[in-house]
């Protein structure tokens, strides 16, 4: 039995594998055709091919638990012909350990990445990202949204952020509803209560006696420092440094922030068993009443299936901000109860 069981396991790890890559593959296709309409003197065909090489990495958490279902699915419908799996049960072996057993191939693959995506992809596709912005930034000045910040007699514009950098900066001192004086400079360096402008400052002052220096007093709100469009592309540690600040925090603004960063902290936490979850669930119908279905059938069926899944999940996370429920609950609630189905299920097999 256990060279049946090594062959299940490797040959779903192929599988998925392969559906993985495939996915990744057609997504930087359909990137650089997006991605064309940009192209200019400064983000040319290179830049825009680098672009897509080192944002598909983390992209391919997108694809993730497809291409595991996927594998597996196809992995037992190809032994389910072969024969293979009636010679596993004719040996005493249960449907749920078998599907476990598929299951081991795929999910090596789901930590591997995982980490990798930690600790690198991460970072690689943040800097991908800033390089691109800046780049379609210089001609297309129109296009880039500028965030404007007030603390006290202070305002402040930038384009970018990475890490604690902000770029294409702006910064205004007034005094009594008057400018004193303007700033800008292509980055700045954001530390605590202030701003360190690099060698490209430009000053305008509107009076004389003003002593105009690279630093200024600048109190820079965390949520400005995370915009919501970036917080799923934090590492679990990122994620757990600004949990730690932002639970202390009664404003209302913070709390609806909080949420938002649970959702996205409890997703990468739990990706592992909400993966494992859709296939246990979906391998039962190889074992049951679809076991004469052509393997094309139980292909649709466990897309379609993980499609609904995946929208399922996304609307019990908007329900539990909504309503100021546990994020927590509204994560892991569709992957548990997907378990205590498959249970009913394979006890019926």
């Amino acid at each position: 039995m256990k060279i049946f069981h090594k062959y299940l396991i490797k040959r779903s790890l192929f599988i998925s594998l392969f559906v993985l890559i495939l996915f990744v593959l057609l997504d930087m296709v359909f990137s650089l055709m997006s991605e064309l309409e940009n192209i200019s003197d400064e983000y040319n065909f290179i830049a825009i091919l680098k672009y897509i090489v080192f944002s598909s990495p983390q992209n391919a958490i997108n694809f993730l638990e497809g291409a595991c279902l996927l594998g597996v699915m196809i992995s037992l419908g190809i032994s389910h012909q072969e024969g293979n799996l009636n010679v596993l049960r004719s040996s005493g072996q249960s449907p749920i350990k078998i599907i476990i057993t598929s299951a081991i191939g795929p999910m090596l693959i789901v930590f591997l990445y995982l980490f990798a995506n930690e600790y690198y992809f991460n970072d690689i596709n943040a800097g991908a990202k800033l390089e691109r912005a800046i780049k379609v930034g210089k001609t297309k000045d129109n296009a880039m949204k500028n965030d404007w910040l007030k603390d006290s007699n202070s305002f402040l514009s930038y384009t970018n952020l990475s890490n604690s950098t902000i770029y294409n900066v702006k910064f205004i001192k007034t005094d009594d509803s008057q400018v004193l004086y303007y700033k800008t400079a292509y980055s700045a360096q954001v530390e605590e209560g202030r701003l360190i402008f690099d060698e490209t400052l430009k000053t305008h002052t509107y009076k004389n006696n003003t002593i105009i220096n690279n630093v200024e007093r600048f109190d820079f709100p965390l949520v400005a420092k995370i915009p919501y469009k970036n917080i799923e592309d934090l590492s679990i540690y990122a994620i757990t440094k600004t949990k730690k600040v932002l639970s202390e925090s009664k404003i209302i603004e913070d709390r609806l922030f909080l949420s938002h960063i649970d959702k996205s902290y409890y997703k990468k936490l739990f990706q592992p068993f909400s993966i494992l979850s859709v296939i246990i669930f979906f391998g039962a119908f190889i074992f049951g009443s679809l076991r004469s279905a052509s393997p094309a059938s139980r292909i649709v069926l466990s897309v379609v299936g993980a499609f609904l899944y995946k929208i399922i999940q996304d609307f019990s996370i908007s329900l539990a901000i909504a309503t100021n429920f546990s994020v927590f609950i509204g994560v892991i609630a569709p992957a548990v109860f997907l378990s205590l189905a498959s249970l009913f299920l394979y006890k019926r097999i």
